[in-house]
């Protein structure tokens, strides 16, 4: 434990070096600033009758918004040359940079073949998926295995919002963690536990390859599955400390992660169901209760992950729900089995249409399922907050949190 904390304090070191030596020559872009750079599409553009909203990153890592005309066409994988003006804007109380109608010229450099093998499957199956299901189930369902919020009509993308269970249908780290949670307690009713690990592990990566490999999904999946691979040796200390190296490994390669949301969602989704999920974990009691029903897993998994996520999702989005945990323990019981079922759809339909039209149907009871407890729980609202949580707020809440948990843990032993 003692050789583990040193070389964490080492580690902690040479990523403070690196910090310092990136931002000192990190390039410093300005409001109005012409740029001109190259990048590749890490993720689907996302489009609408006349325009094509792209993410990119400028050079030194930094996110850039453009909106474009509708055509040419842009997908996930092609290597884009840009030019333009940027602009700075403020959305939801964070500064972003933001380009209009900027000069785009598609690179005749081709993308690498996981990337095109990526994409591919996901236009095949958004189409299959469009094709078989009706609109609202076929847009959660691309939603879940995809990230693609595109085909989900406005109103009820707003009613996931409202009931704290946008997550499911979003490429997010939150996500990938739960989904790993319950594979794992899935693969336990049948398996061995190590066994139950490595197959949770697998399924994760299999769910990164069919979001596309976007960044906020490998980053999930990298710590996902560090850390359950990490419960093999069934410590849990080994799995706290594996998530830290990945962490870290992570921020040594992109310190410019330290500031993406998506990241901070991953990481401390991920710590939560390390620390808290196992208190849910004794015999007897509401514990034992909860894991043995079918929606106290899916409680245990939100609560787990929430408590940890709570002051990050009050100071970047400034509303949460006071009613997301029975409502996403309602509706998470329902991802692993939608997602295998449609996961196998999408594969199965890319040779035999038919076979694969087969298993979205399976789905689709699971699918109205889900769509019609947000439909209920949207008449209950949500807890408005401030936009901007003072820092103190913050530190004081992980702070009491940590000296909660390590009272608990030290009484435990």
């Amino acid at each position: 434990m003692r050789a583990h904390l040193a070389v964490l304090g080492i580690l902690l070191s040479l990523l403070g070096l690196r910090f310092f030596l990136f931002f000192q020559h990190r390039p410093q872009y300005q409001d109005g600033q012409e740029v001109l750079f190259t990048t590749m599409l890490l993720s689907q553009p996302r489009t609408s009758e006349r325009f094509q909203r792209i993410t990119a990153y400028l050079p030194g890592g930094e996110k850039v918004f453009m909106t474009t005309t509708r055509y040419p066409e842009y997908n996930y994988g092609d290597t884009l040359s840009v030019s333009g003006k940027l602009k700075r804007k403020l959305l939801k109380g964070r500064q972003i940079l933001t380009m209009s109608f900027p000069k785009i010229a598609t690179s005749k450099v081709g993308p690498k073949a996981e990337l095109a093998l990526a994409s591919f499957i996901r236009q095949k199956t958004t189409a299959l998926f469009r094709k078989t299901l009706p609109p609202i189930p076929a847009g959660l369902l691309l939603g879940m295995v995809f990230g693609v919020k595109e085909g989900i009509p406005k109103d009820f993308l707003e009613d996931l919002r409202t009931t704290g269970v946008l997550h499911v249908v979003a490429a997010s780290g939150m996500n990938v963690s739960m989904v790993a949670g319950f594979l794992s307690a899935l693969f336990a009713f049948f398996l061995k536990r190590q066994v139950a690990v490595v197959a949770s592990v697998i399924g994760v990566l299999f769910y990164a390859l069919l979001s596309g490999l976007e960044p906020s999904i490998i980053r999930a999946s990298i710590m996902g599955a560090v850390a359950f691979s990490a419960q093999i040796i069934g410590r849990q200390y080994l799995a706290l400390y594996s998530l830290f190296l990945a962490g870290m490994g992570m921020l040594f390669v992109s310190p410019m992660l330290i500031l993406d949301v998506g990241f901070q969602l991953s990481f401390l989704a991920t710590l939560g169901l390390i620390l808290i999920g196992p208190l849910f974990g004794g015999k007897g009691g509401i514990g034992e209760i909860l894991r043995r029903s079918v929606v106290g897993e899916g409680v245990v998994t939100t609560v787990s992950a929430q408590v940890f996520v709570l002051p990050v999702l009050l100071a970047n989005f400034g509303t949460y729900s006071i009613f997301s945990i029975p409502a996403n323990g309602l509706v998470l019981w329902t991802v692993p089995t939608i997602m295998v079922l449609g996961g196998i759809g999408a594969i199965l339909g890319l040779a035999l249409e038919p076979l694969g039209q087969l298993f979205l149907y399976l789905s689709l009871p699971f699918l109205l399922y889900f769509e019609n407890v947000v439909a209920t729980f949207t008449h209950f609202g949500g807890l408005l907050m401030a936009r901007e949580l003072p820092w103190q707020f913050v530190a004081g809440y992980y702070l009491i949190g940590g000296a909660v948990l390590a009272v608990i843990y030290k009484n435990r032993r």
